[in-house]
């Protein structure tokens, strides 16, 4: 357990910034402040997201929950209005707070009421504060309990209040816990709708009721923490008040209670005997111009030194697998000259391994016209390429990588499989219109050019393994859908088994977005391939994590997708 050093301020003093006097109360003259009729905050709050009072000078008095130094600090009134619509704490806004106002002090102030924030969900305030003084100290503090699930009226009800919110309780975004925030889950691990259930009006539900399990919460710089968090830790309770980022609400921790820590696993060994490919997201692994120069590159790494820590990160990664074969995407589509991404990533794994390794080329070295390229590695001494690879072009694939498929024989039995790399279009850079367009199902855009891309792939990895003269078909890939969307459905319905689901596992994922954990990358095999497969799972060691923090082990963190590990025999 150690000190986290970070500083995220909550609430930027935007209205302070042309008159720094108005927003800095000094101690009034009037004794009688604390003695005179106030405005209950109840009030100020009203029973909607807005104050009635916007715009009104108040006198207020509270009890102070909580000091954010040079932003402001929460008051409390000490007895509840008994109305659960109406919050019974609010945010004052003063950029300097004098030395004697402590937290449990009942204070009184005047001041005018505003809304801090732009749209619909803003921070109800007591803004340009005229008078502050000092009643009463050491008051017991309020504290509310809050109830999951809470939809948006009910938590507008808590807005600038003292809560605690009982578990069990799981750390579902952690992305940027190096800036102090994480959301943490009523009801476990949080997942894409489509993971879970199918698209349409059941995944919006899904969506809608999740949300209401979800507490964004702050971790004050102050406060005793662990030095890494990861999506999946779970802790009993916590307490604090609710607050604002500016962009919605989130709880300033206070405290918490029953955190449990997550110890990281290295990969199962495969079995003597056993033939292990892994699918492998790489993140942009462009190496500059192969001679230390080159950076920023066009999507990867930004200097020579982040590219170094990501190859070392990868390395280790593969040293830890232990794999015959890596299938690879967002490998740099710049050849296979000495100077490439590729002989580089062929001289790390043959280091990482202490074996030969080579990689496989189509006719003419065509991998497409994107910048970056899906590759297929392999160790010589368990198997030979036969032939080039080949590789599927088409209207589906151009804003795709193209495919590529490589029939292998094991140098031991002389036995042949063929695989089958991808990397579909992704959910990003929407059309406005158009079938492509986010039709708001569930399975974001570019969904038909992903379904129409994978109907073509699979008919085409069957009909390149006829034509080899082998029926044992492995198709691995970044495919940019989650397990219930159509183009997932589309392999299945052209005879493909989705490995880790026969593996009965359960509900499992290999990245997570905003909070919510979903399988992108997968291993599909035909059903001659059923029998040889000894064991499919996704080895969880980069989605789970948050950003920028240093990491316990060094093969954690070297890409923000999971690997997809299959052991044939």
């Amino acid at each position: 357990m150690i000190k986290l050093n970070i500083k995220t301020p909550l609430f930027a003093a935007f209205f302070c910034a042309m008159a720094l006097a108005a927003c800095t109360p000094t101690p009034g003259p009037n004794a009688d402040l604390c003695s005179v009729q106030s405005t209950p905050i109840s009030d100020i709050q009203g029973d909607g997201f807005e104050s009635p009072l916007i715009g009104q000078t108040v006198s207020v008095q509270g009890i102070v929950t909580l000091i954010r130094p040079e932003e402001g600090f929460f008051v409390e009134q000490p007895e509840s209005d008994n109305d659960p619509r109406s919050s019974n704490g609010i945010f004052v806004q003063s950029v300097l707070i004098h030395d004697d106002i402590k937290e449990g002090d009942l204070v009184a102030l005047r001041g005018t009421v505003a809304e801090l924030g732009e749209g619909r969900d803003t921070q109800t305030a007591i803004a340009s504060t005229i008078d502050l003084i000092q009643c009463t100290s050491a008051r017991p503090m309020p504290l509310s309990v809050i109830n999951l699930p809470l939809d948006n009226a009910g938590r507008e009800s808590f807005e600038g209040m003292r809560v605690q919110v009982s578990g069990p309780l799981v750390a579902t975004d952690v992305f940027q816990f190096e800036r102090g925030n994480v959301t943490l889950s009523g009801n476990g691990l949080q997942y894409v709708a489509t993971e879970v259930v199918q698209p349409g009006s059941e995944a919006a539900a899904y969506q809608a009721r999740n949300a209401e399990y979800a507490i964004p919460v702050n971790i004050p710089e102050n406060m005793t923490f662990p030095a890494l968090m990861v999506s999946g830790m779970s802790l009993d309770q916590f307490a604090g008040v609710v607050g604002h980022d500016q962009r919605g609400k989130r709880v300033i921790l206070q405290s918490l209670s029953g955190f449990v820590d997550t110890t990281f696993a290295l990969p199962q060994t495969a079995d003597p005997g056993e033939l292990r490919v892994v699918g492998m997201n790489l993140h942009n692994y462009f190496n500059g111009d192969g001679d230390g120069a080159g950076f920023p590159t066009p999507r990867g790494a930004e200097t020579i030194e982040e590219f170094r820590h990501q190859r070392a990160r990868i390395g280790a990664a593969i040293k830890a697998l232990s794999p015959h074969v890596v299938a690879v995407m967002e490998l740099e589509n710049d050849g296979f000259g000495e100077a490439s991404a590729a002989q580089d990533f062929i001289r790390l794994s043959s280091d990482a391994t202490g074996q030969t390794w080579q990689v496989t080329r189509p006719v003419n070295d065509d991998t497409g016209g994107d910048a970056i390229a899906v590759g297929i590695f392999y160790r010589t001494d368990k198997l030979r390429a036969v032939g080039p690879s080949q590789t599927l072009k088409g209207p589906e694939f151009e804003a795709s990588r193209q495919p590529q498929a490589q029939l292998f024989q094991r140098r031991d039995n002389g036995e042949r499989l063929l695989i089958v790399i991808n990397h579909l279009k992704s959910k990003g850079s929407c059309p406005k219109t158009g079938e492509n367009a986010n039709q708001n199902d569930g399975q974001g855009c570019w969904n038909p050019m992903r379904q129409a891309s994978a109907q073509k792939m699979s008919a085409w990895a069957r009909s390149v393994a006829v034509a080899s003269g082998t029926d044992n078909i492995l198709i691995l890939g970044d495919m940019n859908a989650y397990r219930n969307e159509e183009p997932i459905e589309a392999i299945r319905k052209t005879g493909f088994t989705e490995l880790i689901e026969a593996q009965n596992q359960g509900t499992t994922y290999s990245f997570a977005f905003y909070g919510r954990h979903g399988t992108l990358d997968y291993a599909f095999g035909s059903g001659a391939l059923l029998n040889k497969v000894q064991r499919a799972y996704i080895w969880q060691v980069n989605s789970t994590l948050p950003r920028n923090m240093e990491l316990p082990e060094p093969w954690l963190g070297f890409s923000d997708h999971d690997p997809v590990v299959v052991d044939l025999r």
